[in-house]
């Protein structure tokens, strides 16, 4: 691969050549001011032989131009030829590494001062990018951002979506180390490693959140972990997902997404855990792998119901987890956005009749005032 020639090199060699052609017509008017010649003669012979002279100068300057250019290219040879790839730097030790984030750490509080928050976004990003010798001191980073974006001060003058969007690159290794470290790293940053890990394209978050909820100890962390699954699993992740929720029995923040989380994949392998469960002695799990099948197999289209508020409305008409409504007052209700509708339109003192199919037994409830006070999902039979 051929490489170029500094362009100081080049205009210093081109200089030198144009230096040598000024002196020498500078010499050469010079003389001919000083003869003492007769009046300019303007007859043929004369103009032939002016023209002879010029012409000579001509092919001596082109005679310099071209030495000149010969020039450049010894020069050029001697320059070590690469093979078109970039040139690596050489990597730093351990000790120079440590040293060097240290000396990166120490800007933090300069730039908190200043109030400078793309800086400190900059800085975390360098950080993230030592390896896991920066990484502790990127989560510090990170910390400070979300402190003064989270509180709504943004006096660090970053946006939230500027935050958020800083949490990609150099970042998405940190958060799945993150994970895999539980309690040695913040649990605030585990929290927003499960929020943020599943909009990277260039890592599996099911199978980090998976493993990570095999050890998480702190229950915001896990459920963040948990809720976060049900978006992103995939069908060869079911025996992991019931490995996962026999090791949540005890936990009700965790369990219940998990089992949803079977319930998305709803393969013939992951529906078979589910009726294993659902025969389970342990009460939340066979509740939770109960209500996921209705949601695989409904036996009617309508709002399948997940959750009834205590001492609301549909707590005391009767309503139940794993309710599917089918109708408010007359309407067909196919999610909770026309059950929403529908309650706006009828008004808060009316008493309403709402058709609720139970294992496939229809069942007549008196709802009165328009907040039932659930929550659910749009099921149909397939």
């Amino acid at each position: 691969m051929k490489i170029a020639v500094p362009a100081a090199l080049v205009a210093f060699v081109l200089g030198l050549v144009s230096g040598l052609v000024f002196l020498r017509n500078h010499e050469t008017g010079d003389a001919e001011k000083s003869a003492s010649a007769p009046p300019v003669d303007t007859s043929a012979n004369d103009l032939a032989g002016r023209a002879t002279a010029a012409e000579k100068k001509a092919e001596e300057r082109e005679a310099d131009l071209a030495k000149a250019l010969a020039r450049v290219r010894e020069l050029e040879a001697q320059i070590p030829k690469g093979d078109g790839k970039p040139v690596k730097k050489k990597p730093k030790t351990p000790e120079e590494v440590a040293a060097y984030v240290e000396e990166l750490r120490g800007r933090i509080p300069e730039l908190v001062e200043k109030k400078d928050g793309k800086a400190l976004i900059k800085l975390m990003h360098e950080l993230a990018s030592l390896g896991e010798a920066g990484y502790m001191s990127a989560i510090e980073v990170s910390g400070i951002l979300a402190q003064d974006v989270e509180s709504g001060k943004l006096t660090l003058g970053i946006s939230q979506n500027e935050f958020y969007m800083a949490f990609s690159g150099p970042m998405v290794p940190v958060m799945v180390w993150g994970l895999e470290q539980g309690e040695k790293v913040p649990a605030g940053f585990r929290v927003g490693a499960a929020y943020g890990l599943p909009w990277q394209r260039d890592v599996d978050a099911g199978k980090v959140f998976l493993e990570a909820l095999k050890t998480e100890k702190n229950a915001d962390v896990a459920r963040a972990l948990a809720e976060n699954l049900s978006g992103i699993v995939k069908p060869e992740m079911a025996a992991d997902l019931a490995a996962a929720a026999k090791a949540n029995l005890e936990n009700p923040a965790v369990l219940p997404s998990i089992i949803q989380s079977l319930g998305n994949i709803s393969s013939d392998e992951a529906v078979k855990y589910l009726e294993e469960f659902a025969r389970s002695d342990n009460e939340s799990l066979r509740n939770e792998a109960e209500l996921a099948l209705i949601a695989v197999h409904p036996p009617a289209a309508g709002l399948l119901v997940t959750y009834t508020a205590p001492n609301s409305q549909a707590e005391t008409a009767g309503m139940k987890r794993g309710d599917i409504i089918v109708s408010y007052n007359g309407q067909a209700v196919k999610d909770l956005e026309a059950l929403r509708e529908e309650m706006n339109r009828t008004g808060g003192d009316s008493l309403v009749t709402v058709m609720v199919n139970r294992k496939g037994e229809m069942i007549p409830l008196t709802i009165k005032g328009s907040k039932i006070g659930i929550n659910g999902k749009a099921v149909a039979p397939k």
